[in-house]
Formats: C-alpha cells, structure tokens, sequence
C-alpha cells in the first residue's frame, strides 16, 4: 500500500536518502522542470517511493498513481507515452465518478492506493454502495484494508456485529 505521506517529493528528496539509493539517477532541477513541462502536470505529483517494487519515481495525484521511467528525460517519457497514460487514467476515473459507478471506479484504480483512496472518498461514496466498493477492495488486494477514515471504520463495525 502506497500512502502519499510515505513518500518524498522528488525535488526535496533529501540527501541522506539519496545516499541510500547510490544506483538511482535523481533527476535534477532542469530535468525535473523538463519533464513537468512535457507532461504538463505539477512539480508538486512527483515523488520517490523508497519502498518502490518496482518504480522508484510515481505520478502521484488524487486518486491517480502511475508510475514514471527511472529516467525523467523527455525521450524516456515519449517512449513510455507517460503523457496520454497520465491524462487517459485522469479522464477515464473522473467518469466513473460522474457516471456514479464507485465499484468500477475501485476496480479501475491502481490497487496500491485503494485503501487511502477509501478513505478519502468514502463521504462521497453514495451509502448504498459503500460496502459493495469495501468489498471489492478486499477482493482486489486480499486482505481487508487499512482505513483510517473514522466513518469507514464505523461502518465495518457496524456491520461485523
């Protein structure tokens, strides 16, 4: 699970943590603002994930995560089509929201950030389909998830008695 608190904004990842990773090239400030700028998203999405499986650098916004190239260079990020992938997942989860469709919305989204995304959107969640969205967050990544969202945990309580 992947929880944005958890992770280190690229442009602030701090030296002692880079140190740690001697086999990563951390892009610097010019390749940072060249890839913004390709990409046409904020400085502030980009993060390193130091417990990265298998993407160390993460698109991270709302309920969007993808995951970028080791290398943040325009060619990298053209080979990758990491523009379309970004704005295609931003459109195809905003219209799940508008079509009112949350289970198809969890199913769609990375599975990493179900859990914190629960617990972000679960007032908006309409009531009665709540607990088929919990559901198949636990089917999708096999065990219950971690909330922190005291209404959601609330509503699981609710319902184990």
């Amino acid at each position: 699970m992947i929880r944005k608190e958890k992770l280190f904004p690229l442009q602030q990842v701090p030296d002692h943590i880079r140190e740690t990773f001697p086999a990563l090239s951390f892009p610097d400030e010019q390749m940072l603002q060249e890839a913004v700028d390709y990409l046409r998203i904020s400085l502030s999405d980009l993060f390193f994930n130091p417990k990265g499986d298998s993407a160390p650098f993460v698109y991270y916004k709302e309920i969007v995560l993808v995951e970028l190239p080791e290398v943040l260079i325009i060619d990298e990020l053209e080979l990758t089509k990491m523009k379309i992938k970004i704005h295609q997942t931003h459109i195809s989860l905003q219209q799940f929201i508008k079509r009112n469709e949350w289970k198809r919305l969890f199913l769609f989204m990375d599975p990493r950030i179900l859990a914190p995304a629960f617990d972000e959107l679960f007032d908006t969640i309409p009531e009665e389909q709540r607990m088929d969205v919990l559901q198949a967050i636990q089917k999708r990544i096999g065990t219950y998830p971690l909330l922190r969202n005291e209404s959601a945990l609330q509503m699981i309580a609710g319902n184990i008695k």
